[in-house]
């Protein structure tokens, strides 16, 4: 799932997980189950899983440091350099997400096209129609399975073009045609991402000094990132078997699909710094602020932190101005879930989560506002804060914070129990897969959430 959008202007909005399948998913730990002994578990799953991403990875990190290269040598011309990420990014692509790779160079034609068109029909939602039409066409006729399989592919670059299209909306400078197909085909960030904005993608090529240091943080994003896999692809299932208690394996789970996650980010990072990104543009996730969490608001912003920033710039904003708050945390939500496609389990965790978040928000605003306590769902600075009772002179608020915290965990341990690596992963979880699971619970956090909103509105 590339996750979640918020709503303050701040921080309270947000991305999702990039939802990009790899064959790493082969790896299902079912054969291995049986086997107790931690050799055989590094034989038969940690292995070969860790040999074959390495594998793997290795074009993407050559058209990477191929881009890098070229932005730090100083007579390469610009529209040289345009061509050269250009060209990486085809690479890539053709290599890693085949499926999508002539529907994708069409999209970037017609895409540039209508940046042409005159200002009045490229302001508001017009921008979004062709991306639209892309997303419609690829869950209609394209087969589910490698639809599921590069719908992160095209998301980045319907974010790309998106983005580009509004930022330019305004003004009557047309990018050239190389800077655009440089920027949406760059095969630095074509394939895991993240989205970066044009003027990110621009500054490539005015850094020309070479950071060596980088090299060291390339490696060991890229040993936090194996570490995850591994994780989700193996130890959680070697630690925790399917016998165990429903909610420890919904658990587990959630666990996994959040190692998974984190998989991508951090292989993301590594690959943006190997190709010359700023090491400031490198961070996406935080996994610590999700694991415990001081809300489920601060999950949603530290979840993809790239498209955290583009659902709140692009999607909240323009929203809020027509719609009001609610509205436009509603529309955020909608956005997030067609860009991953029109699936239902997506949707479904994703409008449960918006009114998750919407909820907890309202309702800790109140309560810090009562009690002039530091219980809302962002933490007050270390340095200013405005309410007279904090976590350092009144132990309730510790404990009142650490009972949202354990909310969250809870609400993310039913939200992510649907990510399963079931059968239908390949193709994408039914509206029956999404039902069932939730019944399973009892529909608990459900029934949580409206009892914390009844909690709200006696309240207020």
């Amino acid at each position: 799932m590339d996750l979640m959008p918020m709503y303050d202007d701040d921080s309270e909005c947000a991305g999702d997980q990039q939802c990009f399948s790899t064959n790493m998913d082969d790896y299902d730990y079912e054969y291995v189950q049986e086997q107790e002994s931690l050799v055989e578990l590094y034989q038969y799953c940690i292995s070969p899983t860790l040999n074959d991403t390495l594998w793997y990875l290795i074009p993407l990190t050559i058209a990477s440091f191929t881009c890098n290269v070229a932005a730090r040598i100083n007579y390469i011309p610009h529209k040289m350099f345009h061509s050269i990420t250009a060209s990486t990014g085809i690479y890539v692509l053709y290599n890693y997400a085949y499926e999508c790779f002539f529907l994708l160079l069409f999209y970037v034609i017609l895409s540039y096209l209508f940046l042409h068109l005159p200002k009045k029909h490229r302001q508001g939602t017009k921008v979004f129609l062709p991306s639209i039409f892309l997303i419609l066409y690829c869950e209609v006729f394209m087969h589910a399975k490698d639809w599921n399989k590069i719908r992160g592919v095209v998301m980045i670059a319907v974010m790309k073009a998106i983005s580009l299209t509004v930022d330019m909306s305004d003004t009557d400078k047309i990018v050239n045609v190389h800077e655009y197909i440089g920027y949406m085909l760059c095969g630095i960030t074509a394939i895991f991402g993240p989205w970066t904005s044009f003027e990110t993608y621009t500054n490539l090529y005015n850094e020309k000094k070479w950071k060596l240091w980088w090299f060291f943080v390339v490696i060991s994003y890229a040993i936090v990132g194996l570490f995850c896999l591994s994780i989700s692809n193996c130890w959680t299932n070697w630690i925790l078997s399917d016998n165990a208690a429903k909610w420890m394996v919904a658990f587990r789970d959630a666990f996994g699909f959040r190692t998974s996650h984190y998989f991508v980010c951090f292989i993301s990072s590594a690959i943006m710094l190997l190709g010359g990104y700023p090491l400031t543009q490198s961070l996406l996730t935080k996994p610590l602020e999700i694991e415990v969490p001081r809300s489920l608001v601060q999950v949603v912003v530290s979840w993809n932190m790239p498209m955290h920033n583009w659902l709140k710039t692009y999607v909240f904003r323009p929203g809020r101005k027509q719609l009001g708050r609610f509205g436009a945390i509603i529309l955020t939500y909608l956005a997030s879930s067609l860009l991953h496609g029109l699936n239902f389990q997506l949707a479904a965790v994703l409008l449960s989560l918006g009114f998750y978040t919407y909820i907890e928000y309202q309702l800790r605003q109140l309560l810090a506002t009562e009690f002039n306590a530091c219980i809302g769902s962002k933490q007050c600075s270390a340095y200013k804060c405005e309410h007279l009772r904090t976590t350092y002179n009144c132990y309730w608020v510790v404990l009142v914070n650490g009972a949202f915290s354990i909310l969250a965990i809870f609400h993310l341990a039913y939200l992510g129990l649907m990510f399963d690596a079931s059968e239908t992963q390949e193709t994408g979880y039914s509206y029956q897969h999404t039902i069932n699971k939730w019944s399973e619970l009892n529909f608990a956090s459900h029934w949580v959430a409206c009892t914390t909103y009844l909690a709200y509105y006696l309240i207020r």
